[in-house]
C-alpha cells in the first residue's frame, strides 16, 4: 500500500540576492511524502542496508528527489543483532503504534453485545503487546474522547477500554511528564472539545496530532458505519461526500496513519451505505 517517501524541495539563490530584502513574499506548500517499501530477493528474503541511491521514485514519469530512507523494524536480524549488522541503519524503530477507536452509535444499547465483544478483543490484543509497543484508546459520541494517551502500560490501557463503555468526558490534558508521543499534547483541548463533532473531524484531528511520530500508526476503527447528515443516500448508496471527508483523508495520509475498520454490524441484509464509508476509508489510507 502506497504511503509516501520524503521529497526535498531545493531553493537556490545567489549571494547578492540573499543580501537584499525580498521585493515580495511567497508562500510555498511543500509535500512531505512517505512511501513504504519492502525489498526482497528471489527467495523472498529481505534485502537490508539499502540507501536512497538504491531507489528511483517517479511521479507521472518524472524522477523525484529522495531526501532519505529510514529502516523500520520490529524484529532483530535472524543471524545477528542489528547493532552488528554489516550496514549502517540510520534509524531503527522497535515501537509499533496503535489507536483503538470506538465509534459509539447513538442507539448504543442495540449494539451493546457487539461493542462488548470489540472491547474484549482489544483487551486480549493488549495482553500480547510487545514491551516497545505503544497504544492509545479513544471513543466518539458527541465528540472525540481520549481515554488513554499513548502508553505501553497494559493496566492503564485495560482500564481505558472499560471506560469507553461509559459516556464520560475522557482526558483533555496530557499527563506529566511532558515527553514521548501524545495525542492530547499535540491536539490541545480546544480542538478536542470544539472541533471533533463528527467522526470525520475526529479522525482528521488524530491524524494531525500524530503527524510528528516518525512511524506508521495503525488505527483500528470499531463502527456500525459512518453516515453524516450532509451525505445524500440514494438506492442504498452514498452519492455525495461530506465536506469533512477529504481533509480527514489528507491528514491521515500525511501522518502515515492506516485505518483498519471493523464493522460491528452482522446483518448482511442492511443497505450498503452503512459500511460503504468504512470500506472507502480503508482503501484511501
Amino acid at each position: 500500500m502506497f504511503k509516501r517517501i520524503a521529497l526535498a524541495l531545493l531553493l537556490a539563490a545567489t549571494t547578492a540576492a540573499a543580501q537584499q530584502p525580498p521585493a515580495f513574499g511567497e508562500k510555498l506548500d511543500v509535500n512531505l511524502v512517505l512511501l513504504d517499501a519492502v525489498v526482497t530477493d528471489s527467495r523472498g528474503q529481505q534485502i537490508l542496508g539499502l540507501d536512497k541511491n538504491d531507489f528511483v521514485v517517479k511521479e507521472n514519469g518524472v524522477p523525484q528527489t529522495i531526501d532519505s530512507v529510514d529502516y523500520f523494524t520490529n524484529r532483530q536480524l535472524l543471524n545477528q543483532p542489528e547493532s552488528q549488522a554489516p550496514f549502517k541503519a540510520e534509524r531503527v524503530h522497535e515501537q509499533r503504534y496503535f489507536i483503538f477507536f470506538f465509534d459509539k452509535p447513538t442507539a448504543g444499547a442495540a449494539f451493546f453485545g457487539r461493542l462488548s465483544l470489540a472491547r474484549r478483543a482489544v483487551k486480549d490484543f493488549v495482553k500480547e503487546m510487545k514491551p516497545a509497543d505503544m497504544a492509545a484508546v479513544v471513543a466518539h459520541d458527541a465528540r472525540l474522547k481520549v481515554y488513554s494517551d499513548f502508553t505501553s502500560d497494559k493496566k492503564q490501557l485495560d482500564k481505558a477500554v472499560d471506560d469507553t463503555a461509559m459516556y464520560g468526558r475522557g482526558a483533555t490534558t496530557a499527563a506529566a511528564p511532558a515527553s514521548g508521543p501524545s495525542i492530547l499534547r499535540s491536539m490541545g483541548d480546544d480542538r478536542l472539545i470544539s472541533e471533533t463533532g463528527t467522526v470525520y473531524e475526529a479522525l482528521e484531528a488524530l491524524g494531525d496530532a500524530t503527524h510528528s511520530i516518525r512511524a506508521r500508526k495503525n488505527l483500528v476503527l470499531f463502527s456500525v458505519g459512518i453516515h453524516e447528515m450532509s451525505e445524500e443516500v440514494r438506492n442504498g448508496m452514498v452519492i455525495s461526500t461530506s465536506r469533512y471527508y477529504d481533509p480527514m483523508i489528507s491528514a491521515l495520509n500525511r501522518a502515515n496513519v492506516t485505518v483498519y475498520p471493523i464493522n460491528l454490524l452482522d446483518n448482511p441484509n442492511l443497505p450498503p451505505f452503512v459500511h460503504q464509508t468504512l470500506e472507502r476509508i480503508a482503501a484511501d489510507t
